[in-house]
């Protein structure tokens, strides 16, 4: 029976009608198990997000699960919440099941892990974020543009008192943005003022939370550019239980563009990343590296572009005194 499922010996036409209506008739399941063992590969790909809740990570987890199913791969997803523990059990087990390959896409894997999963022979590709050294496949979006055309978008409605809510401080991505919105300040020739920069944690709470702080200030900012969509959700909410009125009263700017940005109320400005491609290179990249494990690996940069929409407008000049 074996050498007819796999094929590994000549058997005659009559022979394998046999067997072949023999198994249906048994309904016959191949041991995939012992299948994998023998030929070294276990068609499943694992996939390690830091926050399932977080439409960014959902929304590429979507697109990555639909092309495994079209390669004909299964798809360990493993959420961390932001724990490294988690992050390390979920490594380790995903080593133990001899998955074909790992994508992370995860701010807070350390270089020493990747080095075990190379030691395992085991292909990793990194979305977004990058661990110089270590022979991995990563994707990622220009984020320091990404901070540079949010700022320049304000600073052309007149703003000139913007704040910045960050992502965690150790985050790669979030600090390319923030470097970013600073430069186009500079180059604005408008100071960058520390204390309008706060760090919140990727949730609508921190946007809340970082938003209360800035809009409780004497001075308040005309306009906040947060780091993800998430925060600058929170950032509406807040200004909202301040009787702030967005846009007028304050110019909001999110980042990812997930799919609940366009209806909020107002639907959200916000740099656009393009998750479904990310997904999709991500993808391309493992079952590649799966195929053919000497390929050279890359980094790949995607691009990303403003998404104009009702939460930016103007700045209102204040009238001056005679």
């Amino acid at each position: 029976m074996s050498h007819v499922i796999n094929d590994t010996r000549f058997v005659s036409d009559e022979l394998k009608a046999s067997v072949l209506s023999s198994m249906e008739d048994l309904d016959y399941q191949p041991n995939l198990i012992a299948r994998s063992l023998r030929k070294k590969k276990t068609n499943s790909i694992g996939l390690i997000i830091s926050d399932i809740v977080n439409p960014f990570f959902s929304e590429i987890a979507w697109s990555i699960e639909y092309l495994s199913f079209l390669e004909k791969y299964s798809l360990f997803l493993c959420s961390t919440n932001g724990n490294q523990e988690k992050e390390i059990f979920y490594i380790n087990q995903l080593s133990e099941w001899q998955v074909d390959g790992i994508i992370l896409i995860s701010p807070q894997i350390s270089t020493s892990y990747l080095k075990i999963l190379e030691e395992r022979n085991i292909p990793v590709v990194l979305v977004d974020n990058e661990s110089p050294g270590c022979d991995v496949d990563v994707i990622r979006v220009d984020n320091y543009r990404g901070g540079k055309i949010a700022t320049e978008h304000l600073v052309s409605l007149g703003h000139q008192k913007i704040a910045c809510i960050t992502g965690p401080f150790t985050d790669n991505p979030s600090y390319d943005r923030v470097r970013g919105y600073k430069d186009v300040l500079k180059e604005h020739g408008i100071e960058v003022d520390e204390d309008l920069i706060i760090a919140g944690n990727f949730d609508v709470i921190s946007g809340v939370q970082s938003a209360n702080l800035l809009l409780e200030k004497g001075d308040r900012p005309t306009a906040i550019f947060a780091c993800n969509d998430l925060m600058a959700i929170g950032v509406i909410q807040s200004a909202a239980a301040h009787n702030i009125v967005v846009p007028k009263d304050l110019s909001v700017v999110g980042f990812d563009d997930i799919t609940l940005a366009k209806y909020i109320v107002p639907p959200l400005t916000t740099v656009k990343q393009p998750m479904r491609e990310i997904g999709e290179q991500a993808l391309n990249c493992i079952v590649e590296v799966i195929k053919n494990p000497h390929k050279a690996r890359r980094t790949i940069t995607l691009n990303v572009r403003l998404e104009e929409r009702k939460s930016t407008q103007m700045i209102k000049k204040k009238a001056k005194v005679e």
